[in-house]
C-alpha cells in the first residue's frame, strides 16, 4: 500500500512540475527558433531591398553571434539577369544556387526553402521583371539542430533531476504513514496474538461446561452453547486477522519460497470444492493447463486458490457454473475463477479487496465471513510478486483474476 501511494505522489510530482519543466524549455527553444527566423528573414529582406549594410547593433541577430547571413540577389528582366551580394567574397555552389533559382521561379509562394541545401529563397516583382533573394543558412541550420540537441539535453536532465527528487520527497513524505501503518500493522498482529490464550481458556472452559450439560439447569444449556457458537466464530476472526498481518508484509518470517506446481494445486482444489458446489446447486469446470510453476509459499498460494472458488461458490446462482481457468503465457501464470450469478454493484467494485468490506451486507452473518477473505487473497497474491483483479457485469458474470511469474518455461 506504501508502495502504491509512493507513486502515485511521484507520478503526481511528475505531471506538475514536468509539465512546467517541459513548457519552460518548449517557450525557450521556441524563441530561440523565431529568433533565428527573425535573421533569415532579416537578411532577405536587406538583399531585396537592395541594402549591404549590416544590422544595427541591438539587433535580435546579435546575441546570437550572427547579424547577417551571405545573400546572393538576382535581377530578372526581359533583358538579362543582373547579380549582387552583400559580402564582397561570397561561394555558392553553383547546382544548388541554380535548383533554388528554378524552384523560386516556378512557385507559385514568393518564399521557399531547400533544406537539403540549407538555402531559404524569396522574391518579389519590381517594375522590371523580379528580385530573387538567396540566402546562405548554413550557420542558422548547425545552430538551430544545437538548440534541439541542447533543449533535449536540458529536458531529459531537468526530468532526472525532478524525478530523483520527487522519489525523496515521496519517501520524506510518506515516512508519518510508513510509522503509522507499521505501529497499526504490529498492533493487529499483538493483539490477535495476545486474544489466542484468554479464547482458548473461555472455549475450554465452555467444553467443560457442555460436557456436564446435565447437571446443568436446562434454561442455561442453550447459552452455554451460544458461548461456544460465538467464540468458535471469535477464533476464526483471530485467525484471519492473524494471517491478514502475516500477507499485508510479505509474509514475514513464516513466508517459505519454494517451486510450487500451481496446476497440480489448483486441480486439486477444484476437485476438493466439486462436491461444495453440488450442495449448493453449481458446478465446477476446469481448464488447467499443466506444468505452470511459481516460486512461493505452498500453505499460502493453496489459501489463495481456495479463497477464490470458495467464494464464487458460494455467490454462484443455483443451476449455473463455476469456472476455474489456469493459463501460461508470456512467463506468467493465469489464474481465473468465475461464477454466473447476481454482479457486484459498480460502487463496490472498488472496496473488495478492503478489509472487513461486505458488498451484502444482509449475508455477513449467514455465510460465516468476516469480509477479510478478499484482502487476506490479495495480500497473498502481491507478497507473491503477482496481482488481483476482479471485473463483474451482467452478462459475464464476476471473474476474480490472479496474474503470477512462472519459475520456469
Amino acid at each position: 500500500m506504501l508502495g502504491k501511494l509512493r507513486r502515485r505522489f511521484v507520478a503526481i510530482i511528475m505531471l506538475l512540475v514536468g509539465s512546467l519543466v517541459i513548457a519552460m524549455v518548449g517557450i525557450s527553444y521556441r524563441n530561440t527558433m523565431s529568433s533565428l527566423d527573425s535573421i533569415v528573414s532579416r537578411s532577405l529582406d536587406m538583399a531585396l531591398e537592395e541594402r549591404s549594410a549590416l544590422p544595427d547593433s541591438d539587433a535580435d541577430g546579435e546575441a546570437l553571434g550572427m547579424e547577417h547571413l551571405p545573400v546572393l540577389w538576382i535581377d530578372l528582366s526581359s533583358t538579362g539577369a543582373k547579380l549582387g551580394s552583400n559580402e564582397t567574397r561570397l561561394c555558392f555552389d553553383t547546382d544548388h544556387l541554380t535548383e533554388a533559382i528554378g524552384s523560386a521561379i516556378s512557385s507559385d509562394q514568393d518564399e521557399g526553402r531547400l533544406s537539403e541545401f540549407h538555402l531559404t529563397w524569396r522574391r518579389v516583382s519590381s517594375p522590371y521583371g523580379w528580385r530573387l533573394a538567396v540566402a546562405d543558412t548554413t550557420s542558422i541550420d548547425a545552430e538551430r539542430n544545437a538548440q534541439i540537441i541542447s533543449s533535449l539535453k536540458l529536458g531529459g536532465a531537468g526530468m532526472l533531476v525532478l524525478l530523483a527528487l520527487a522519489i525523496v520527497l515521496s519517501k520524506w513524505a510518506s515516512r508519518p504513514v510508513q510509522v503509522a501503518w507499521e505501529q497499526q500493522h504490529q498492533f493487529v498482529a499483538d493483539a490477535s496474538h495476545e486474544l489466542k490464550t484468554p479464547l482458548a481458556v473461555i472455549i475450554a472452559n465452555n467444553g467443560i461446561l457442555e460436557r456436564r450439560e446435565d447437571e446443568l439447569p436446562q434454561d442455561c444449556v442453550r447459552w452455554v452453547r451460544s458461548t461456544r457458537d460465538e467464540a468458535e466464530r471469535m477464533r476464526g476472526l483471530i485467525e484471519e486477522m492473524l494471517e491478514l498481518a502475516r500477507t499485508e508484509e510479505g509474509g514475514g518470517g513464516a513466508r517459505r519460497d519454494v517451486d510450487v506446481d500451481l496446476s497440480e494445486l489448483v486441480e486439486g482444489e477444484a476437485l476438493q470444492f466439486d462436491a461444495v458446489a453440488y450442495e449448493r446447486g453449481t458446478s465446477i469446470e476446469t481448464d488447467i493447463s499443466p506444468e505452470a510453476h511459481v516460486s512461493g509459499d505452498p500453505e499460502q498460494l493453496d489459501r489463495l486458490v481456495k479463497t477464490l472458488i470458495d467464494n464464487a461458490c458460494k455467490y454462484a446462482a443455483v443451476g449455473t457454473r463455476v469456472t476455474v481457468r489456469l493459463e501460461r503465457r508470456a512467463g506468467t501464470a493465469t489464474l481465473s475463477v468465475n461464477n454466473e450469478g447476481d454482479p457486484i454493484p459498480p460502487e463496490d467494485l472498488p472496496h473488495v479487496f478492503d478489509r472487513f468490506y461486505r458488498s451484502d451486507k444482509a449475508r455477513a452473518r449467514s455465510t460465516g465471513g468476516f469480509g477479510l477473505g478478499l484482502a487476506i487473497a490479495k495480500g497473498i497474491a502481491e507478497s507473491h510478486g503477482g496481482r488481483i483483479e476482479v471485473k463483474s457485469s451482467a452478462g459475464q458474470g464476476t471473474t476474480f483474476t490472479v496474474t503470477l511469474h512462472e519459475t520456469r518455461e
